[in-house]
Order: structure tokens, then sequence, then C-alpha cells
């Protein structure tokens, strides 16, 4: 697992060269500071951390724990942790087969309303740490967004795959992983009659 320090002072940015990972300190506080922490081409990541806290941040190279050793109103100490190298599932698929149709409106707005119930039960968990219940959530959010653009079948394939890749990255344990399929499987159980299958 590849461990890195690196200290910003308020007001900066740094690049770190071994991941790409840019961090930035907006405002320190002493006991708490504004961070960014984006990589080029990707969403920044925009949050309020207290020392100790954590967030996780996915790149085409992996996964990355970033949390806060020590700070004060000048600076902030960040330990870097490669939680994964396994690159996250980005891409779209195609398929010339005439099943693979687009999802209807009223499909789309009951995949939007399934993944909110997914959320709430994830959430609920309380062996799940908050910041990888924020990256199930990011992840949750880009798989729906997918449907409006993937026929069915290829969304099922990018569903299962993005969600396993999450979950490896967030390094869950075999039964946590395992219940948040169950807990998707149930909540798309009007969709898909072989969710489970593909899903597991």
């Amino acid at each position: 697992m590849n461990k890195e320090i690196i200290e910003v002072k308020q007001n900066n940015s740094e690049q770190m060269d071994s991941s790409g990972l840019v961090l930035t300190v907006r405002q320190a506080f002493g006991s708490e500071s504004d961070v960014v922490v984006g990589f080029p081409g990707l969403p920044n990541e925009k949050r309020r951390l207290f020392t100790g806290d954590a967030l996780l941040y996915e790149t085409p190279m992996g996964t990355y724990e970033i949390r806060v050793l020590s700070q004060n109103s000048i600076q902030v100490r960040f330990l870097v942790t490669q939680l994964s190298p396994t690159p996250s599932i980005a891409g779209a698929f195609s398929s010339a087969d005439p099943s693979n149709t687009q999802f209807s409106a009223e499909e789309l707005q009951k995949i939007a309303l399934s993944f909110e119930e997914v959320k709430v039960k994830v959430s609920s968990q309380p062996e799940i740490q908050p910041e990888q219940i924020e990256l199930i959530h990011k992840k949750l959010d880009e798989i729906k967004d997918a449907a409006t653009r993937l026929g069915r079948k290829d969304w099922i394939n990018y569903a299962a795959g993005a969600i396993t890749s999450a979950c490896a990255s967030a390094a869950f344990a075999p039964d946590v992983t395992k219940g948040i399929f169950l807990t998707l499987n149930a909540a798309f159980s009007w969709l898909f009659s072989s969710a489970l299958l593909l899903l597991k």
C-alpha cells in the first residue's frame, strides 16, 4: 500500500508526483480547514476537514485516501494512501443487440427513486465509514446518470462492473460488499427478474 505525507500551506496547491493528485488548502482555521482534492480532467472534491478526517478520491490510477494528520492556521499535513491500484470503470459500452433498448422516461424516474432507496439503506449500515459512504454515493450517481445514455443491457453490465470496482476501492469486507449487492437487487427487482444473477 503506497503512502506519502505532504504538507500544503494555506491558500496554496501542491501536486503529488507519485499520483498526480492536486491538494489545495483554501483556508486553514487551526483545527479545521477547507480542502480541495483534484486530478487533471476530473471533478474536484471539496470538503471541510477536521484533524483525523479523511476522504476517498477515485482517479484513473486508483483510489486514494487523503487524511489530515495535523493542521494549524498556516498549513495542513496530509497522509495520502493508495487503497486500490485498480482503475475505476468510467466508460460506456456499446451493443448492436436489438433488445438493448433505451430506458423510458418513466423507467429513468423509477431508477432515480430506487437509487435514493439504496443510498438510505447503505448509509444506515454502521460498519461503513462516512468516507466510504460518500464514495459509494458518488458511484451510484454515476451509474444513475449512465442510464440516460446506455441501453438496458449495457447499463446492467456497466452497473455490475462499477459497483464491484467501487467496493474493491473502498476495501469493504466481503459481507459488506454482499450486503450492498443484495440491497441493489432488492431495490431493482421491479426492473430485472435476473438482477441477482447479473449483479452478484
